[in-house]
């Protein structure tokens, strides 16, 4: 569907593996990016013709897009996803727009003579370390399933695979950034370790996330999204905040705990995560934060603490939403009659109370300064 209205530059639509990509510009007075209507990039001021988002496509996997605007007239656009071209509105004599298009073709295919001295240089690197390397293949690795503490872990290392990663599919895992210029580097890495005390148990949990793709929430407008229940929603990390919630399942399994008692756990992991202002720890006074941002700085304020738990209990099946006050945001969980304590009543259901912001609050249990506050509920359809 092409737009192409008269206040805009550029300004048209089109669909790209179920996924509707809107692009406008209007020149010097900024440009901006939409993908499914959620405000991928902007650009403000002065005209620097480059956004930059991602989809999902239709087996949940992400593609990079990148949008090139201008040329010799500001209406000309280039698309490209993962690097290759996917819709021009650009005549092909266009000396920029064709610039971009060979900068694309050199970084996919570096010339024969540089690939023929890389293989040499690797042989070559590869004929001195043989040796060394014959030697280690008889030291035995040390026990994966040794802990500091001693107490159950729900995992020793968990790496955040189901995210956007720069690696390919078949990196993931401990992940690797694949080079144009030669061979693999390890993919820099956010290396983060939990521990906190529930029942009788002490636990201990480690996550491995993709620097890439903690920047790439970096990248997000906050702006553009009108609601908080969006970052619990979001389908980009589902995969990420299944697998964890998947541990404590496991866990709980193992533990012979109820249902309740794994809920609860899931609760307290939250709860001793560190209380950060958002002014603090990213610099804006408002900044909510995806998950897996909140999981990456080992905390958040009162909304980055329920976002998380609201995510991880929705995984693991359990209806959530999430209760806002003026100051203040909590978590409503559905529970039955049974269950003690303050609930919020929404469609004839109970969703009983949950404080994320420090440990020690139980089900049910509400800080005195909120008893008497009225509540928003924001429901997680």
């Amino acid at each position: 569907m092409q737009l192409k209205s008269d206040y805009y530059d550029t300004d048209f639509e089109f669909t790209y593996k179920g996924n509707t990509i809107l692009i406008r510009n209007d020149g010097p007075e900024g440009e901006s990016l939409y993908v499914n209507g959620v405000l991928q990039d902007q650009n403000f001021g002065a005209h620097n013709g480059h956004l930059i988002g991602h989809i999902l496509d239709e087996e949940k996997r992400r593609e990079v897009i990148e949008v090139f605007l201008g040329g010799l007239e500001t209406s000309h656009c280039m698309v490209y996803a993962n690097g290759s071209l996917i819709h021009a509105d650009a005549p092909p004599s266009d000396p920029v727009m064709m610039h971009e298009e060979e900068v694309k073709i050199k970084k996919r295919a570096p010339n024969w003579l540089t690939t023929l001295l890389l293989i040499i240089l690797l042989a070559a690197v590869a004929a001195l370390l043989l040796p060394y390397l014959g030697a280690r293949s008889n030291v035995e690795p040390p026990d994966a399933a040794s802990t500091e503490t001693g107490g159950p872990a729900l995992s020793d290392s968990v790496s955040a695979s189901g995210v956007p990663d720069s690696g390919t599919e078949s990196d993931q895992g401990r992940g690797t950034a694949i080079s144009d210029n030669g061979p693999e580097v390890p993919e820099s890495r956010i290396e983060v370790n939990y521990t906190w005390n529930y029942g009788r148990d002490h636990w201990t949990y480690s996550l491995s996330i993709p620097e890439s793709t903690y920047r790439y929430y970096r990248t997000i407008d906050r702006k553009g999204i009108k609601s908080y229940s969006y970052y619990v929603t979001d389908s980009t990390d589902d995969e990420s905040m299944s697998g964890l919630a998947e541990k404590f399942k496991e866990a709980a399994e193992k533990g012979n705990y109820s249902d309740y008692d794994m809920v609860k756990n899931i609760i307290f992991f939250v709860q001793n995560l560190n209380y950060v202002d958002d002014k603090v720890g990213t610099g804006y006074d408002e900044y909510p934060k995806f998950p897996l941002e909140t999981l990456a700085d080992e905390g958040g304020d009162c909304e980055d603490s329920a976002i998380l738990l609201a995510s991880l209990l929705r995984e693991l099946g359990y209806s959530t939403v999430l209760i806002q006050f003026e100051n203040h945001m909590a978590v409503g969980v559905k529970g039955g009659e049974s269950i003690s304590g303050s609930y919020f009543e929404v469609d004839g259901s109970r969703y009983y109370y949950v404080e994320t912001t420090s440990p020690g609050w139980d089900i049910g249990e509400v800080p005195e300064p909120m008893i008497d506050q009225p509540a928003r509920i924001l429901t997680l359809n």
